[in-house]
C-alpha cells in the first residue's frame, strides 16, 4: 500500500452499549465530499487492518504498472519476470532496455504472452514494449477457472486411457501440449487472488464469500496444476521409451481424480473415504515395486496429489465454517495382524 502521507491520531469513543466510533479528519472528509449521512465502506484486510473508502471510491480499481529492465546477458530471466508481474496483479508491464530490444528479447516477450490470458502488446518502440492486461477480472471467477483446470486434467486422463487401449502416440502428444494451457489458467488464478486482495469489494464478484477463501482455492488450483505436470511427465516417459500403460491403472487414477473433485467441491465424505482407502491400498505394497517403476511411481504421485484435494477442502471448511467436527475415518484399515 505504500507509506502513509500523514498519520492522524484519534481516540476511540463509545456510542451506546455496543458501538465504538472514531472521527474522520475534517479536511480529508471535505476533500472527498463526505458530509453527514454519507455512506462509507470499511474493508477488513487479511492482516487485520481496515481500509475506508467512500461511495465514489468503491469499485474504483487502481491500475498497477510494473517495469522490467532487460540487462544484456540476463535475457533468460525475462519470461519469468513478466509472468511474475502478471501473477502479482500488475495491469501494465513495460519492458525496456538501454541497448534496444533485440529480436531475441521480442521473441521472449511474445513467448511469455502465449502463456498468459488476456495480455496484449499495446505499444512498441526501438527500446521498449508495453504490455497491457485487457482481461476483465470479474468475467473469470475462481470457480470458473478451477472448472476449466479440472476439465483439462480429466482430458489428459482420457487421452492416457485411449493410449492404454490403442497405443497411439498422438494421445501422449496431446497430453504434453495441454500442460501449457493448464499453466495458463494457474497463472490466471494467482492473478485473480492478487486482484482480490488488492480490491476487497471484488471478492463476491469473483465467487467468494470473503477474501480468505482465495487461499484454499489457490491451494486446490496448485494441486490441479501439479496433477497436470505429473501426467505430462508420464506421457513423456511413455513416448520416449515406447512403453505400454495398463488400462486398470489409468482407471484407478481416473476414479481417484473424480473423488478428489467431489471431496473439494462438496466435501463429500464418502468420496473422501474412498479416496483415502484407494491411496492406502496402492501404497500398501512392496516399496521397491513402486520405486523400481517410473510408471507406478508417477501414478502414485498422482494419487497423493488427489489426497491434497482433501487437505484443500479442510482448509476451505476452516475458513467458511470454523466449527470442525472430527470423526474417526472408517476407510483406514488397521495394521495387519491387529484387531480393531
Amino acid at each position: 500500500m505504500g507509506e502513509p502521507l500523514r498519520i492522524y491520531a484519534r481516540r476511540v469513543q463509545r456510542v451506546g452499549y455496543s458501538t465504538f466510533s472514531v472521527t474522520l479528519p475534517k479536511k480529508w472528509a471535505m476533500s472527498r465530499g463526505i458530509e453527514k449521512g454519507s455512506l462509507v465502506y470499511l474493508y477488513e484486510m487479511p492482516d487485520g487492518s481496515l481500509i475506508l473508502r467512500t461511495e465514489s471510491e468503491r469499485g474504483r480499481v487502481t491500475r498497477l504498472k510494473g517495469l522490467v529492465r532487460v540487462v544484456r546477458g540476463h535475457e533468460v530471466e525475462l519470461e519469468r519476470s513478466v509472468i511474475a508481474l502478471y501473477e502479482a496483479g500488475y495491469d501494465v508491464i513495460r519492458v525496456s532496455t538501454v541497448e534496444g530490444l533485440s529480436g531475441r528479447v521480442r521473441d521472449l516477450v511474445r513467448k511469455a504472452l502465449s502463456r498468459l490470458s488476456g495480455v496484449e502488446i499495446v505499444e512498441e518502440g526501438a527500446n521498449y514494449m508495453v504490455l497491457e492486461v485487457v482481461l476483465d477480472a470479474k468475467n473469470l471467477g475462481f470457480h470458473r477457472i478451477l472448472d476449466r483446470m479440472e476439465v483439462l486434467v480429466r482430458s489428459s486422463l482420457n487421452d492416457l486411457l485411449e493410449y492404454s487401449l490403442r497405443r497411439e502416440e498422438a494421445f501422449l502428444k496431446s497430453v504434453i501440449r495441454r500442460d501449457d494451457e493448464l499453466d495458463k489458467f494457474y497463472f490466471l488464478l494467482n492473478r485473480q487472488m492478487a486482484v482480490c486482495f488488492r480490491n476487497p469489494e471484488l471478492a463476491r464478484e469473483l465467487g467468494l464469500d470473503e477474501q480468505r477463501e482465495a487461499l484454499p482455492m489457490l491451494y486446490y488450483g496448485k494441486t490441479l496444476e501439479r496433477m497436470g505436470d505429473t501426467l505430462t511427465q508420464l506421457a513423456r516417459y511413455l513416448l520416449e521409451f515406447r512403453e505400454s500403460l495398463e488400462e486398470d491403472l489409468v482407471k484407478r487414477m481416473y476414479r481417484a481424480f473424480s473423488c478428489a473433485i467431489s471431496s473439494f467441491r462438496s466435501g463429500d465424505a464418502s468420496a473422501m473415504r474412498e479416496l483415502t482407502l484407494m491411496h492406502h491400498e496402492y501404497f500398501n505394497r512392496n516399496p521397491g515395486e513402486i520405486l523400481g517403476s517410473p510408471i507406478l511411481s508417477l501414478a502414485g504421485n498422482f494419487l497423493s496429489l488427489c489426497m491434497d484435494a482433501i487437505d484443500a477442502r479442510v482448509e476451505l471448511a476452516a475458513v467458511k465454517w470454523p466449527l470442525v467436527e472430527v470423526h474417526e475415518n472408517p476407510a483406514l484399515p488397521t495394521k495387519r495382524g491387529s484387531t480393531s
